[in-house]
């Protein structure tokens, strides 16, 4: 074959290249304009009941409204949260598969033990709110005040059952930090979500948890579980009556977030067309009623602005949970 005819065949083939390299990305750039085109999977990596559970139904329930699609939560729990993340995190990053993501499983486990997948793995959407740990008990216990608990744990080694969210999880983790500071042993009984824990403590299984409050003020409201301290600097203005452990004589602060996750490489005009959607979506007067009656408030935060406070917030626990583990 002749050198030109190769050369000419060659030139074909880059301008042939070239022209599916320009559609393909005119493609990429359509779907992102249009997106989105059906309904978006939001993957929640904990049992049901909890508070990431009611809060994501709470906000998703307008989607339609302000995405012209639906989204479809989904309960994809075990591993303290790992596995739903892994699901997230091998997802196609269109935009259309996205994940709650909670301070436990999206920050501390991945900081600590390596396991479940955190900034390094997944992007940010927005943060929709946060709310502090409540230390509760069921009210047939021996006690009445936060004091009481810790005096009671230790005249009574490992005998306090403790019902945590997970490993490492909302709950967990400021317990090791209440067992380091007051030198008390109990046992901490991991569960898969704040759901599952609730029922343990409400079903007689366990004594104590550390739940959020969207879930532990209509229980204690309700006479279901006695509150004893409010792990924030300040009191929480839904139980009033309850003081933060601070003030009990232990300096413990824990504050849990609610955030929108989406795979790393999700192009950024979907994150922010998601994004805009999400703040939309809490500040509808039906969401924020919602959340209101779980004890909560809308604390909407944009990717970039979370997603800076998620990451010093990564490297910070990695540096807790070296003090922890010593």
């Amino acid at each position: 074959m002749h050198k030109p005819f190769i050369l000419a065949l060659s030139l074909v083939g880059a301008f042939a290249c070239m022209c599916l390299d320009g559609l393909s990305a005119q493609t990429v750039k359509a779907a992102e304009k249009e997106f989105p085109t059906k309904p978006i999977t939001l993957i929640i990596p904990v049992g049901a009941g909890g508070s990431h559970d009611l809060t994501a139904r709470a906000v998703t329930s307008v989607a339609a409204n302000y995405l012209g699609q639906p989204i479809i939560v989904q309960l994809k729990p075990g591993g303290g949260g790992a596995i739903g993340s892994e699901i997230v995190a091998k997802a196609s990053p269109d935009g259309y598969t996205l994940l709650f993501g909670g301070m436990g499983w999206s920050t501390t486990y991945p900081a600590v033990e390596g396991r479940s997948k955190g900034p390094d793995d997944l992007t940010a959407v927005c943060r929709i709110n946060y709310s502090p740990i409540i230390i509760a008990c069921r009210p047939d216990m021996p006690f009445k005040t936060f004091r009481e608990m810790l005096a009671y744990a230790k005249a009574n080694p490992d005998k306090l059952i403790f019902a945590n969210t997970g490993p490492w999880g909302a709950a967990d983790l400021p317990w090791k930090m209440i067992v380091k500071q007051t030198g008390i042993k109990t046992k901490n009984v991991p569960y898969d979500g704040g759901g599952p824990a609730l029922l343990a403590v409400l079903g007689g299984h366990a004594d104590v948890i550390g739940g959020l409050i969207s879930y532990v003020h209509p229980n204690v409201k309700s006479g279901k579980l006695r509150a004893l301290a409010v792990l924030d600097t300040k009191r929480d203005g839904s139980l009033p009556d309850v003081p933060t452990a601070k003030e009990e004589g232990v300096n413990v602060v824990n504050l849990m977030w609610r955030a929108v996750l989406a795979p790393k490489g999700t192009p950024r005009p979907v994150i922010d067309k998601l994004a805009q959607a999400f703040k939309q979506m809490t500040e509808d007067k039906t969401v924020v009623t919602m959340i209101k009656q779980f004890g909560d408030d809308i604390q909407y935060l944009g990717p970039d602005e979370f997603g800076k406070l998620w990451r010093e917030e990564f490297e910070a626990q990695k540096e807790l949970g070296k003090l922890l583990k010593k």
